[in-house]
């Protein structure tokens, strides 16, 4: 058995989509002003760049998802971990072309763990119509029928992925549904969702973290 180490990445709505697009199965290549890879060692640094930077973000589509993901401890240690702020703040440096290489150790897939969205978020496109709406047109669409519910999620998963923390976040009411409705779609999502993508967990949101953050990575 492969002995693994358990790395964290902060990324916006664009990232998310790309990651999300490979079927999980690594980031996409950076651009040319990106030399550097960053995933961080751990969550909490992970969560405050979600929160602080990316939320508020426009280039970041106003969310932050944290993803966390294994990859060979072995290869991995051929990186140097760089401190950038506090003891808290280390990251893995991998550079920009040996990302490739860095995905295929990757053991199993990038899993979304939690996400934070600003004010200003509006998801990504959907059949299901405009981010307030979703929840209320999953609803119309699926009925009672978890079968029907299930070809939903089939049909846009990036949607369900993404926006599914900001269901459960936003009042009912807001979203055109009584609470105790929007409260049952929301755990036959959960139930539907884990039988049809067991390997993706929905993200939700944590106790947000206290401390100060170094300058920004990317």
């Amino acid at each position: 058995m492969v002995e693994t180490l358990t790395l964290y990445r902060p990324v916006g709505l664009k990232e998310a989509e790309l990651v999300l697009a490979s079927d999980c199965s690594g980031f996409p290549p950076r651009l040319p002003d990106q030399p550097i890879f960053y995933p961080v060692m751990n969550a909490a640094y992970a969560r405050q760049i979600a929160r602080d930077w990316n939320a508020p973000d426009a280039g970041s589509g106003h969310v932050g998802f944290v993803t966390a993901f294994d990859v060979d401890a072995a290869y991995a240690a051929r990186f140097p971990v760089r401190t950038v702020g506090s003891r808290g703040h280390q990251e893995l440096w991998v550079p920009a072309e040996e990302l490739a290489d860095f995905n295929a150790h990757l053991v199993g897939p990038v899993r979304f763990t939690e996400a934070w969205y600003g004010p200003a978020y509006r998801g990504v496109d959907s059949p299901l119509g405009p981010l307030a709406s979703q929840l209320r047109a999953l609803h119309e669409r699926a009925g009672a029928s978890d079968a029907r519910l299930q070809e939903v999620l089939r049909a846009c998963p990036a949607v369900v992925l993404f926006n599914a923390g900001w269901w459960e976040t936003t009042p009912a009411r807001a979203q055109g549904l009584e609470d105790g409705v929007r409260d049952g779609l929301l755990a036959r999502v959960h139930t539907a969702w884990a039988t049809t993508f067991p390997g993706w967990p929905l993200p939700g949101q944590q106790p947000q973290p206290e401390g100060h953050l170094p300058p920004a990575r990317r």
